[in-house]
Parts: C-alpha cells; structure tokens; sequence
C-alpha cells in the first residue's frame, strides 16, 4: 500500500511539472490553515513574489485546510500528494530529531533580554539559518522525508488562553493544558498542571467542550481558529517561548529535482519572502488579538513574580537535559554543540532586526542574510 502511495505521488509531482509545457508549472501548496488566516495572507505574497522571480515559470495554486491538514502534511508532501506544505515538524518528533532539539530550546528566550515582540522574527531567523547553513544532517532528515525545508517561521511568545483565570502557581495545579511541544509539556508537568496532545484544528472544540481548561499557544491564533469565542482570560507570555518547529514551505524532493537551477532561486527567494511575511503576520496578529481581547472583556493577566522566577528556575535546569535526552532517545550525539551553536544565532539575530518596521524589510534581511547564501545547484541533492 505504501509503494503504491509513494509511486501516486511520483506521478503527481511529474505532472504537476509537465502542466507548465504550455505556460507556467503550477506547484500545489497545502496549507492546514483555514482561509482568511494569517498564513493565509503570507502564502497570498508567496504565490506573487514567486511568479515575478521566476518571470511567470512557476505558479503556486494553494488549498486551504483542503488538501491536507497540518497532521497529513508531512507525509502527504513526502508522497507527493502536494508538491510544497507547512510541516510543523514537532508533531512528528522521530522523523525530526535535530531540527526538534533546537526549536525546543525556544523558551531559552525567556532568560535573556530578547523582547517579546521580536521573538518570532528573531527565532525564524536563527532556525533558517541554522538548518539552512549550518546543519546538514537536519537537511538530511528532511531528505528522508522525500523533503527539501526551504525555510522556517516562528510565532510571539506562548501564553495562557484559559476558560477561566490563571493568577498564580496555585491556578496551575491540576490544570488540563493543551501543549504543543515536549518542552511545554514538561512545563506543564513541573508546575502540577496535566499536559495534553492535541491538534491545533482540534483546539476550538476542546476548549468549548472543557477537554482542556487553558491552550498553551500565541495569542494570533486566538483569531486564526476563533478562540476569542471558547475563552475568558489570557495570562500573557506566560509560560513564554515560541513555536519555531515549521517548516513553513517545505518542499517534495522530486518537484525541488525536476526544476532548473534559476528555477529553485526564484522558488527559494519566494520562500524567504514567506518566511517573513508568515512571522511579520504573527507578531502585529499577536498584538491586535490582545487589542481586541481586551475589547471584548477577556481578563488580560500579567505572571506574577514568584511564576516568572519559577518559570526560570525550569527553563535553566531543562536546557542542561534535554541534550541528553535527544541523545537517549534519537542518537542524536552532539546536541549540546548544536544548543550552543543555535543560542549564538539568536544573540546575533537579536541584532539583525533590531530596526525592522516591515515585512517587507524584514523578508530583505531573511534574503541577504540567509537565503541568498544556499547554493541551489548542490542543495539538498
């Protein structure tokens, strides 16, 4: 079954290629957000940019929560079902060990000066550049996917979204909490709360039916799926860290083969853009949500000191494990270099974007100090 999967896929990655005999190749870009969404908006730029760099060779038709969902989309693109997707890579964490190790560190943000309205902007940039230059064995096990990652994306910090108030460490205990990372979840494990796994297309429902009391997520999404309707309080930035494990255009690896080397920059260079656009969205997404949530009488709630302190007594004896643990449970054996690497690229990036007032500005950095460094005739083959 899975041979027979894998040779439909072959096919339809083939001819996807072949429809641009006659006018452009269309590329078929699966997102499992719904429409009107923040990536939404970004992939809308993404099939723009991708059409004037590739000088209307390439064009990209993108289905909407359609095609496959964020579940589906790392095998669907491995197979063909798509030609490029979002694959939100801690949903699968043996087949991304490395790039996984380095966006769990995330919460590392929360020990330095990093401000909460950059982080997204500065881990997308460090997590780019990290697999795209620095890591070839996270390329390589993107390869074994039958994937080419061309790109990262990044939300704000992660906060609270509750059915109901979360003040102090006390409101924690016995709190069933929605994570969606292994460090959230031993987060949640250190401060008495239960840590439960589910989808993000699944959270709306499990906060409405009360599956879960609070959603350990950013506050965009609190627009994306309509959360604003399913809670009553948001403790902001708390317990902080940011989803960095996206592959925010990953690509099937016999489409990123089939096309000419001018056509991989442009395709490159329109995933730079997106990678920009996705994280700018996120960060002014975040700040708006809490405009409105505010608006609509949802009780903002800022950590009090004793969560904050505690918050970092975790984050400082987490990072000196979870080398080790990558090591015990996926070989990975240099995962406390990696940690240090990545760390220093977040000190840098810190700087990089200092300044940044636009997407646009923003996808210019991604570009010149990233992207435009990857030798297209080599990468990923």
């Amino acid at each position: 079954m899975q041979l027979n999967r894998t040779v439909l896929g072959l096919t339809l990655a083939a001819c996807t290629l072949i429809v641009g005999v006659a006018g452009a190749s269309t590329l078929r870009f699966a997102s499992g957000y719904p429409p009107n969404s923040i990536p939404t908006a970004a992939l809308n730029q993404f099939k723009k940019n991708l059409a004037s760099y590739s000088d209307g060779e390439l064009d990209a038709k993108v289905y909407e929560l359609s095609l496959l969902n964020l579940m589906e989309t790392s095998a669907g693109v491995r197979d063909g079902m798509a030609d490029l997707g979002i694959v939100l890579t801690p949903y699968f964490p043996a087949e991304y060990p490395r790039t996984n190790l380095v966006a769990e560190i995330s919460m590392s943000l929360e020990l330095g000066d990093h401000s909460p309205k950059q982080a997204g902007l500065i881990y997308t940039g460090a997590m780019s550049e990290f697999i795209l230059l620095h890591c070839p064995d996270c390329v390589a096990e993107f390869g074994r996917q039958n994937q080419v990652f061309l790109g990262s994306a990044a939300t704000p910090p992660y906060s609270l979204l509750c059915r109901s108030e979360v003040n102090s460490l006390d409101d924690l205990k016995g709190k069933r909490l929605r994570t969606s990372g292994a460090q959230w979840a031993r987060w949640a494990e250190s401060v008495g709360a239960n840590p439960i796994t589910m989808s993000v297309n699944e959270i709306y429902e499990g906060l409405s039916q009360g599956v879960v009391d609070c959603s350990v997520q950013s506050t965009p999404e609190l627009s994306v799926f309509r959360l604003f309707e399913v809670i009553s309080s948001i403790t902001l930035n708390y317990p902080g860290g940011v989803f960095g494990g996206v592959g925010a255009s990953n690509v099937n690896a016999d489409t990123w083969r089939g096309l000419e080397p001018q056509q991989r920059q442009a395709l490159l260079h329109a995933s730079s853009d997106l990678s920009a656009y996705f994280s700018w969205g996120y960060e002014t997404a975040g700040v708006a949500n809490e405009d409105t949530a505010r608006k609509q009488g949802i009780t903002i709630i800022e950590p009090d000191k004793a969560m904050k302190e505690t918050n970092r007594e975790y984050i400082r004896a987490d990072l000196a494990k979870i080398a080790k643990s990558y090591e015990k449970q996926y070989g990975v054996k240099d995962g406390a270099a990696m940690i240090t690497t990545f760390r220093g690229l977040l000190d840098k990036w810190q700087g990089l974007i200092n300044d940044v007032q636009s997407a646009d500005q923003l996808a210019d950095i991604y570009w010149k100090e990233v992207f435009s460094k990857v030798d297209v005739n080599t990468y990923a083959d």
